[in-house]
């Protein structure tokens, strides 16, 4: 806690001296940032500069210290507390002093402990009310996210809605908007407190970047979207005050948050409302956006209105459903040849078709084929599997008809592992094989997942499952268990046995080590 500052107040120079003298301030953690000594002098200093204390005479020239207390607190120059020395053992003085709330009233001439003691105490109270003042604001961040949870659900009440209202921005046009990190794969091959890193760096960029209407921004988890993705309720009113349009507010939003981040920032802004009441219909839409990141690589911006909206005229521009209905068919049941049969009547279909109903008809496609993932899998986090695939299916060639067909060989086979192996842990069980013979050796889930034929996002999700974390933390664990045991039964030294387990870096593994074992590999070496 920092330093407490503490203005003296007297008329008489010889006490003020002794004030100073009487304890030792530093050890009682204030700091003496000021003397006055007359009523008005003190007023003028403590609406100018940050004070905690004041320790203030009850009788002085011009205004007396209770006047001075009385007048601080109706024109609210300052929040600092008071402690009132008197030569007076006056009961009306006392109590006058008590009615103004001064943390205490001390008769000249001042003992060092009693001073002391009342210095003690309003520390003590100004801790205490740190503490009821950030339990209050948690306790009011909770309201807000709770009611908030029921607004994007549709189902606040007008006592909730008007409550989000009082707390966040909502003075304009509204948006529901996911502030998304994109790279799942080198996301997943990460230790769970490496995202968490980079998640909390991102959040505390926005913030900068928002100031004031920092609550906007949603941190806490509302639904099961992801654990990459952060909520932000955009208000028109925040771009109109910057002097900007949406779309650039929006933009520098993305860039302030990607600073040091080593991962790209992608905004799925959901369907324009006109008022808090109706943000569910946002919230909604922009969940529907989260699979278009993987097949536009060029954007990093998807709008609801823009990018998915269709209007009735554009309807008889889509391709015949029964096209894309015969692809994903042939795609479920992992056939080939009718895959490739599929997409060629698909591209036919297309002719002079624009671009924005192209987008249209690979969402449609999209949401149908997550469906069928969430069919077999219901725990299957399907927004980060079609995210992974897309990073080497979609952007990689200039041919669209190779990619949509590439595209639909690999779901295909995603598919056809996700039934294989959502009722089995075998998988797993050769994977744990393969950690507990060669942990020593660069490891990871994109290697594995090309030696057993796996979507490695995939085969991510379901070590999570089996063994409740990360597959980089669990690897971690294990080469840190096995360098324990050398420790134990050798006397090699520590960088040898870091090499050993797989640490090129001997100070990381001595991190980690710490980490579990809460002691370095040399104290836990003497401690064994």
């Amino acid at each position: 806690m920092r330093k407490m500052n503490v203005l003296l107040v007297d008329d008489e120079p010889v006490i003020l001296k002794g004030l100073q003298q009487i304890i030792n301030w530093e050890e009682e953690g204030c700091n003496i940032i000021g003397t006055c000594n007359s009523g008005n002098q003190a007023y003028d200093f403590l609406r100018d500069n940050d004070v905690d204390l004041a320790i203030v005479d009850v009788r002085m020239p011009e205004m007396t210290g209770l006047e001075l207390i009385d007048k601080v607190r109706k024109n609210k120059v300052s929040d600092a507390e008071f402690i009132i020395l008197s030569g007076y053992r006056d009961f009306e003085y006392a109590r006058e002093a008590l009615s103004l709330g001064v943390v205490e009233y001390l008769t000249k001439p001042v003992k060092a402990k009693q001073l002391e003691n009342a210095i003690r105490k309003n520390i003590l109270k100004v801790e205490t009310s740190s503490v009821e003042s950030e339990t209050r604001e948690e306790l009011k961040r909770a309201k807000l996210v709770q009611d908030l949870h029921l607004v994007i659900g549709g189902k606040a009440s007008p006592e909730q809605i008007a409550y989000v209202k009082e707390n966040i921005e909502t003075n304009g046009s509204l948006n529901y908007i996911y502030i998304t990190l994109n790279n799942i794969a080198s996301l997943d091959e990460m230790a769970d407190d490496e995202v968490d890193n980079i998640k909390r760096n991102v959040v505390e960029n926005c913030r900068r970047y928002l100031g004031k209407n920092r609550n906007n921004l949603i941190t806490e988890d509302l639904s099961d979207s992801g654990e990459y993705e952060l909520g932000f309720v955009f208000c028109s009113s925040m771009a109109s005050e910057a002097g900007v349009s949406d779309k650039v507010f929006l933009e520098n939003l993305r860039k302030s948050a990607m600073p040091d981040i080593p991962s790209d920032i992608a905004l799925l802004v959901g369907k324009t409302v006109p008022d808090i009441s109706k943000l569910s219909r946002s919230y909604s839409s922009a969940s529907l956006m989260r699979p278009l990141r993987g097949i536009h690589k060029e954007k990093s911006i998807f709008y609801y209105d823009d990018d998915v909206h269709v209007s009735q005229g554009l309807v008889k521009s889509m391709i015949p459903k029964e096209c894309l209905d015969e692809l994903i068919e042939a795609i479920d049941k992992h056939d080939p040849e009718q895959i490739d049969r599929c997409v060629d009547r698909v591209m036919e279909s297309m002719g002079n078709i624009d671009h924005t109903m192209m987008n249209m008809n690979l969402n449609y496609l999209l949401f149908r084929l997550i469906h069928q993932a969430v069919e077999i899998d219901e725990m299957v986090e399907q927004d980060t599997i079609l995210l992974y695939i897309s990073d080497y299916v979609f952007g990689t060639g200039s041919n669209f008809k190779d990619d949509l067909k590439k595209f639909s060989h690999e779901y295909s086979d995603y598919l056809d592992q996700l039934r294989q192996n959502s009722a089995s842990g075998g998988l797993i069980k050769e994977i744990e094989r393969e950690i507990k013979e060669h942990y020593s050796e660069n490891l990871t889930l994109r290697d594995l997942g090309k030696k057993y034929y796996i979507n490695s996002s995939y085969l991510g999700q379901m070590f999570r499952k089996v063994y409740g974390t990360s597959f980089r933390d669990y690897l971690n664990n294990y080469r840190v268990g096995m360098a324990a045991e050398m420790l134990v039964r050798s006397d090699r030294k520590v960088s040898d046995i870091a090499s050993e387990v797989g640490y090129r870096d001997i100070d990381y593994f001595v991190n980690k080590f710490y980490e579990v074992y809460g002691c370095t590999p040399t104290k836990y070496r003497r401690k064994i």
